[in-house]
């Protein structure tokens, strides 16, 4: 193996600068214990409660505040449950240094009883970051692997999809093949997939089925965010299927 040079970096400043990059998002909020509600709180009422409209201007509370992250939070999901005001406000507090005690034992109670309302209800955005969540504080070894890998999966979704978007193409149109000789290499000169009769996708959502299928309490996660792999037409692996059917030989 060749030795490093920081200068063929493609982020300047590397591994270091971007460590320095995530220290600072996690900074904790100030006083965020205060905002959490006690242990034992109805969650069902919660769920039927209805987040109101926010009656404070956002610039009138402090920046790094947990009070402004909860207005934030307040003013996004305005018109929601209140439950998952909470639960936004558990993962931003949560995944920075130095979290209130009780806010992840909460969260954990959260998906444990309510875990099916949360993944029917939730956007993307916050499956993802639930995902992520129990990537980083998942109580067993299968929370944290599968929120590990539905995080990642869909983040390079995301990645990949949106290059393809700045190019014109949508989602669901397959681009025209090349001869196997035009093809350019892959990055890390890695062999390339087989649009024909490859199965690493195939492996790749099975063994997360598994994880999910292994812990109750991230299943209901598990499940909704692949059952989006399963049904979206618009993404790479709607697009892998497409290669491999009638329409490529």
């Amino acid at each position: 193996m060749p030795p490093h040079d920081p200068d063929d970096d493609i982020y300047a400043g590397g591994f270091r600068r971007l460590m320095r990059f995530l220290e600072k998002r996690q900074i904790p909020f100030e006083d965020a214990a205060a905002r959490l509600p006690p242990s034992d709180v109805d969650l069902e009422a919660l769920n039927k409660a209805i987040v109101p409209v926010p009656t404070q201007d956002l610039e009138e509370t402090p920046r790094f505040s947990a009070d402004r992250k909860w207005l934030e939070l307040q003013i996004e999901f305005q018109g929601k449950s209140q439950l998952e005001l909470l639960h936004g406000f558990l993962i931003a507090v949560s995944r920075r240094t130095d979290p209130p005690a009780a806010a992840m034992p909460l969260f954990h109670r959260i998906w444990e009883e309510q875990g099916h309302v949360l993944a029917a209800e939730l956007s993307v955005r916050w499956l993802i970051s639930t995902a992520t969540t129990f990537a980083d504080c998942g109580q067993t070894p299968e929370q944290r692997a599968c929120g590990m890998g539905l995080s990642t999966l869909f983040d390079l979704v995301k990645l990949h999809d949106s290059e393809r978007r700045a190019s014109g193409d949508a989602g669901d149109t397959r681009r025209r093949v090349l001869r196997p000789k035009k093809r350019p290499p892959l990055a890390f000169d890695m062999a390339p997939y087989s649009l024909r009769g490859g199965d690493l996708d195939k492996v790749m959502l099975a063994r997360l089925w598994a994880l999910g299928e292994q812990d109750k309490t991230i299943r209901p996660l598990a499940f909704r965010m692949l059952r989006m792999v399963m049904s979206d037409t618009r993404s790479i692996f709607a697009r892998m299927q497409d290669f491999k059917s009638e329409k490529m030989q």
